[in-house]
């Protein structure tokens, strides 16, 4: 139903409807445009003086803001009737820019139901795929260290591992073990090497040489969750995030496309 709501352009246009109205109303001769300083507008000057000056603006201080307001924007429509900003990027894109924030903070403040949560997580299931998982320790050798390597890996594996895999093995700066962490965590720490590697890794029994950007290390793997796409729970924050940004994108397509149908465009092409 929500998505429903936010694919119609009616919804959309609601927002902007006051500037449309404005356009739109300017064609007719016999209607004199108004100029309105809003209270809240009146508010906003006085809180950018406050800001800035540190204290509230006297009578006359805030009589010659308001005057000069009413200059701004008298100049600005004045400006535009004179077609002062038909080439004026800086001034196009300010207008643009304001116009799709007020889209898009439209729909910020829209809260999406858990069924349309689920439905949009199924239609980017490829986007939430959750990496393999593994809680494993490991025991470190440095090949450097040891004239026969070999020998030294075997006589670590002829020892009582599981009790002494913290003191055994050469010294790094790396946890002996790790608990519920990812395939990519698990790369930025040990190389990418390492971290394919335990996929071949089985669980509960000591295992290796397995390879990594330091050297060489036996591995026990106590746990390993598969990769598998998420559920809503594992991925609710991002999945609400994505929503609202994929929303907003398409209320300002739509919005354009809306536009466009009022006016006659013409891409000019080249030589």
């Amino acid at each position: 139903m929500f998505k429903r709501i936010l694919q119609e352009p009616l919804l959309h246009f609601l927002v902007v409807g006051s500037l449309l109205f404005f356009y739109l109303s300017s064609t007719d001769t016999e209607t004199k445009p108004q100029v309105t300083i809003s209270q809240g507008k009146i508010k906003q000057l006085t809180a950018q003086f406050e800001k800035t000056r540190q204290r509230t603006p006297s009578d006359i201080e805030l009589k010659a803001l308001i005057e000069n307001q009413i200059r701004e924007d008298l100049a600005f429509r004045h400006g535009v009737q004179m077609g002062l900003i038909e080439n004026d990027s800086i001034i196009k894109r300010r207008v643009q820019q304001k116009i799709e924030f007020m889209l898009k903070d439209s729909i910020a403040g829209i809260e999406p139901s858990r069924e349309d949560l689920e439905t949009y997580l199924m239609e980017h299931k490829e986007q939430y795929t959750i990496a393999p998982v593994y809680s494993f320790k490991h025991v470190y050798i440095n090949p450097e260290q040891h004239e026969d390597v070999d020998a030294f890996i075997a006589e670590l594996q002829n020892k009582d591992l599981n009790t002494n895999y913290k003191v055994l093995g050469d010294s790094i700066m790396l946890e002996s073990e790790y608990t519920h962490i990812s395939t990519v965590q698990i790369a930025r720490l040990f190389g990418r090497k390492f971290s394919k590697a335990l996929d071949s890794v089985s669980l509960m029994n000591w295992q290796g040489p397995v390879k990594s950007g330091y050297g060489l290390h036996l591995v026990f793997i106590t746990n390993k969750i598969p990769k598998h796409l998420a559920t809503l729970k594992e991925v609710e924050t991002e999945v609400r995030r994505d929503f609202r940004v994929d929303a907003q994108k398409k209320a300002v397509n739509a919005f354009y496309d809306e536009l466009k149908v009022h006016y006659d465009v013409n891409v000019e092409e080249g030589q």
